[in-house]
């Protein structure tokens, strides 16, 4: 579907076809289940998929608590919702999206969070109301700089530091208060190298970056725009927490330039893949 918000009834038969983990789509494979519908995890090379391959993906898994990715099987006439991934060879009956340009989300400001967010879409269709932590995971997925500042009505942004935070530590294994000390710290230094001419923060030597800079950033409010090298040796430029203008620029500026580029100035974000590099858009 193209728009949740039309007349469109799920079929109660629908299988759930999700893409790369994250909190919010840790919360929705949480909530299908408990709808009792089946759900299965995009995959590409029986692996499942990062945010880099969810919308190239080849087969489906099912990845349990011990993280091992266990083949699984989508029959061809499955009513299928397809959750921020593709899968080759399937056609869905609802696409639930915030990323790209026609995804239900992807227009939709702050203030319309729930209704732009995957989470919110996926409540929609189950015709669920959301809880107060479904709201926080649904405004930092969508718009996370304005959910820190305030602009999405039912999201207080020190319950949200919290919970992102928390998240944090339990992926890096960094103790709760080292990742708010991190993210606090990281604040101050984009509030410190804010360029006034530029309007952004830019920290472009990848050896030199606060370990929660991204984080940081959306907590000061203040675009910043940074470089980061990839592990398998892509150098990637990103820009977040801009306005509209802003994102254009940066994208049309690396887009003049020759390079990949990714973002929603809606939401605030863009990147760009350096070339030479062999770099999937996301």
């Amino acid at each position: 579907m193209s728009d949740p918000h039309t007349s469109f009834v799920l079929d109660p038969n629908s299988t759930f076809v999700l893409g790369a983990q994250d909190p919010e789509m840790r919360e929705i494979e949480r909530i299908v289940d408990d709808a009792g519908h089946p759900w299965v995890h995009a995959a590409k090379g029986r692996r499942r998929c990062s945010p880099r391959t969810a919308y190239e993906a080849d087969a489906v898994v099912r990845v349990g608590p011990d993280r091992v990715p266990r083949p699984a099987v989508l029959a061809p006439k499955t009513p299928a919702v397809f959750v921020e991934c593709r899968l080759q060879g399937h056609e869905p009956i609802a696409r639930v999206d915030h990323h790209h340009p026609g995804d239900a989300g992807y227009e939709l400001m702050p203030e319309h969070y729930l209704r732009g967010s995957s989470l919110g879409q996926v409540l929609e269709l189950l015709e669920r109301e959301p809880t107060a932590t479904q709201r926080l995971l649904a405004a930092s997925d969508h718009c996370l700089t304005a959910a820190y500042q305030g602009e999405c009505p039912g999201v207080d942004p020190d319950e949200l530091l919290f919970l992102r935070a928390s998240w944090r530590a339990l992926m890096s294994g960094r103790a709760l208060s080292d990742v708010i000390e991190g993210i606090l710290d990281a604040a101050k230094r984009v509030r410190a190298h804010h360029d006034s001419e530029f309007g952004e923060a830019r920290f472009f030597d990848p050896t030199e970056l606060p370990l929660d800079l991204a984080e940081g950033a959306a907590y000061a409010g203040l675009p910043v725009r940074y470089r980061e090298l990839l592990p398998e040796g892509i150098l990637k430029e990103m820009f977040k927490g801009g306005t509209p203008a802003a994102v254009i620029a940066f994208m049309d500026e690396h887009r003049h330039a020759g390079r990949a580029v990714y973002g929603n100035p809606y939401r605030g974000y863009a990147g760009s893949y350096w070339p030479g590099r062999s770099a999937p858009l996301r």
